[in-house]
């Protein structure tokens, strides 16, 4: 028995021994931090913007090309208040095998020998100068014959001063 005695005495003078303890647990840290959402919505907003920027001026044309698909559309109406919206009163046009047609009450008439089934339809995209003071673009046409070309108008002060039609047939 002494020795039941002597060893809970040791027991009871032996020093403690250290427990560990299981640390406490801590709130679960979301995947997404916020900076990083916020980042990401960030970079959403200057994409989107970047692609309304590049498109926008697709969906309005500028000046040069705006005159330049509505002299094909007034050549096909042939209506002298058409020619008249977009043609200076003095515009020279000068047609693939050099004629020149001067002045609009001319360039009216030409367009009215074309045919009443005369259409043109661009077939490409406008080329402009850095000015805006030239625009180019290739067509179709029907009507007086078939066939391509190349139509070139000079702008000046939001008119058509000089046009040149290169049409093969």
């Amino acid at each position: 028995m002494e020795t039941l005695r002597k060893g809970s005495t040791e027991a009871a003078t032996a020093p403690p021994v250290a427990v560990k303890q299981i640390p406490q647990a801590e709130p679960p840290h979301p995947r997404s931090m916020p900076w990083l959402v916020a980042g990401l919505m960030v970079m959403t907003a200057a994409f989107l913007v970047l692609a309304i920027l590049t498109v926008l001026p697709r969906l309005r044309p500028s000046e040069p090309v705006r005159l330049l698909d509505q002299t094909m559309a007034t050549w096909d109406s042939g209506t002298p208040s058409s020619f008249a919206a977009i043609y200076a009163r003095d515009a020279v046009v000068v047609h693939a095998d050099g004629t020149k047609v001067t002045g609009l009450a001319e360039i009216v008439a030409d367009a009215k020998a074309a045919g009443a089934d005369f259409t043109m339809v661009r077939t490409g995209d406008v080329s402009v100068t850095h000015s805006g003071s030239y625009a180019a673009a290739t067509f179709r046409y029907t009507g007086a014959g078939r066939g391509s070309g190349l139509l070139v108008i000079q702008i000046v002060d939001g008119e058509i001063t000089h046009q040149w039609s290169y049409a093969l047939p």
